[in-house]
């Protein structure tokens, strides 16, 4: 039964994640509307973002992601006792996984942009402040301070650390 408690805990965390993603996305498009900014003025661009942040962590609920991500985040009492190792092991591997197909994790686009296949895509830069939006709105925080206070450990192209912060300009006046 534990685990049944457990796993309700983390579909619920999942959904709210995916609602707050979505409020950032309608926030981000009120308070830039008057930008021209290509993720707004681009149909293709704007109608594929969208599309993206509707199935936005959607692998969450993937084989590979799923039961490693609740344990690691939602464990039972017994998973904490007697497996946290393992749990650890198998969180590795579905992070992994996770950032490799999800365009919105820095991590995944940088690499693409920097063997050229996606360069200077605004698209992925929007959807991943959006995540980061969200998990501000759970955690008390918001985008720009997380970026600023790891931005240490992310790395970004210079292209999209000035596009990030002409959003962060719209948003957080």
């Amino acid at each position: 039964m534990d685990e049944i408690i457990k796993t309700q805990e983390y579909l619920n965390y999942i959904k709210e994640h995916c609602d707050n993603v979505q409020k950032s996305w309608e926030l981000i498009q009120e308070k830039c509307q008057d930008k021209t900014f290509d993720f707004l003025i681009d149909d293709f661009k704007y109608f594929t973002l969208d599309s993206n942040i509707k199935r936005h962590d959607v692998s969450k609920l993937s084989t590979a992601e799923f039961v490693p991500y609740r344990r690691k985040f939602f464990p039972t009492d017994q998973e904490k006792e007697n497996h946290k190792a393992e749990i650890d092991v198998y969180f590795n591997l579905a992070w992994e996984h996770h950032k490799a197909k999800n365009n919105h994790h820095w991590e995944n686009w940088t690499a693409k942009e920097n063997v050229g296949a996606y360069p200077h895509d605004t698209t992925y830069v929007v959807h991943n402040i959006c995540d980061w939006m969200a998990m501000g709105m759970k955690f008390g925080d918001t985008a720009k301070s997380y970026y600023e206070k790891n931005k240490g450990k992310i790395i970004l192209p210079q292209w999209s650390i000035d596009f990030m912060y002409e959003i962060f300009d719209c948003i957080y006046v």
